[in-house]
């Protein structure tokens, strides 16, 4: 118990400490967000660092490796008490995929990569993690397993877009200061209680979870609003990609960490079949997500925030305490709750129009 809580006051410290140097560094290199290059989407006045998050993720990551190799060597004597689902799972070539998200991410902030060059990253992630990692959803809960065919293709395939979507939740909804971060921290909260669930009893999964949690705590208050860093693009990937990760090593807990995620997931979808709708390119960034529709309908950077974040708690309890078979209806709300709130949106954003072209 002592070693738990020194690593995680070591990884909230030294994560707070790496953010303060990547954000010089950052300056220093000048990886910013600057608004001239979008003034459209961008409301800062002044360019904001990129590379904040590299400092809680190299910490996170460091502690990871520590604890499984402490796992695998006993180290301290605690290794063994470290039960855990790693079977078939090489853990050392996830953190390999951390690194490459970690790289990936900090040349497209350099250079400002096109999207098609931003997938090579992390499909090569994804398939390392799934091939040479192992990591694999062998099968779900309640209602899926009822029909959901059983083959060889299907483990592979179901990792691979559980993943995906994760990392496509959080690096295209990390347009608003401290959501991202927020979420990331609740959701590796959620991970690592259900975790120490009698029925799934993963000490070595709960632990990582709280390190990532603790880490991505020391970056906060660096990025909550107004910010004076941003995540960047390997920072917004390697959380989505953590949490999707750890929700597997937990049990293939998917459905739980959905519930809180999926506030995101529904977004981007909803957003991506607008675009399409209105003939735009689906992957290019715009103010359609539902954090810039909550913004443009009046809400303050800070009532965004408090809101998401008291949803995302609700979810997030919820998720902990409903039977599996009601996780499906908490997921059916979430996506009425965006309707309401694109409708309201959009018919405000009509309005205006019309007020506009009357005057």
């Amino acid at each position: 118990m002592i070693y738990i809580y020194i690593v995680l006051g070591f990884s909230f410290a030294l994560s707070f400490l790496g953010s303060r140097l990547s954000i010089l560094l950052a300056n220093k290199l000048n990886i910013v967000d600057d608004p001239k290059f979008e003034p459209t989407r961008k409301k800062q006045k002044t360019p904001i660092p990129l590379l904040g998050a590299s400092g809680f993720i190299i910490i996170a990551t460091i502690f990871s490796l520590l604890t499984w190799l402490t796992y695998i060597f006993d180290w301290f004597g605690v290794g063994s008490s470290l039960y855990t689902n790693l079977e078939g799972v090489n853990f050392g070539w996830i953190l390999v995929s951390v690194i490459i998200l970690l790289i990936g991410g900090f040349i497209d902030d350099k250079y400002r990569l096109k999207a098609k060059w931003l997938a090579i990253p992390i499909t090569i992630a994804l398939l390392i993690t799934i091939f040479l990692g192992g990591l694999q959803i062998e099968a779900l809960s309640y209602p899926f397993d009822s029909f959901l065919p059983q083959n060889q293709f299907l483990p592979p395939l179901l990792s691979f877009l559980w993943l995906g979507l994760c990392v496509s939740a959080t690096k295209f909804l990390d347009g608003h200061d401290g959501l991202v971060t927020s979420m990331g921290f609740v959701t590796f909260l959620v991970i690592a209680s259900v975790s120490l669930f009698d029925n799934v009893f993963q000490p070595f999964t709960a632990i990582l979870s709280l390190i990532w949690a603790f880490s991505l705590l020391g970056f906060l208050p660096f990025n909550f609003p107004e910010a004076k860093s941003y995540l960047g693009e390997g920072g917004s990937e390697i959380v989505g990609f953590m949490i999707g990760v750890l929700s597997i090593l937990s049990g293939a807990k998917v459905a739980t960490s959905s519930m809180v995620i999926g506030w995101f997931i529904i977004d981007i979808i909803f957003v991506i079949l607008l675009r399409i709708y209105q003939k735009k390119n689906p992957l290019k960034g715009d103010r359609l997500h539902w954090h810039f529709r909550l913004l443009d309908m009046g809400m303050s950077k800070i009532q965004v925030l408090v809101l998401t974040t008291i949803l995302i708690l609700i979810t997030a309890h919820a998720g902990l305490i409903f039977p599996t078979n009601w996780k499906l209806w908490v997921i059916i709300s979430q996506i009425f709750f965006l309707v309401i709130v694109f409708t309201i949106s959009i018919v405000q954003t009509k309005s205006k129009k019309l007020t506009t072209q009357v005057r």
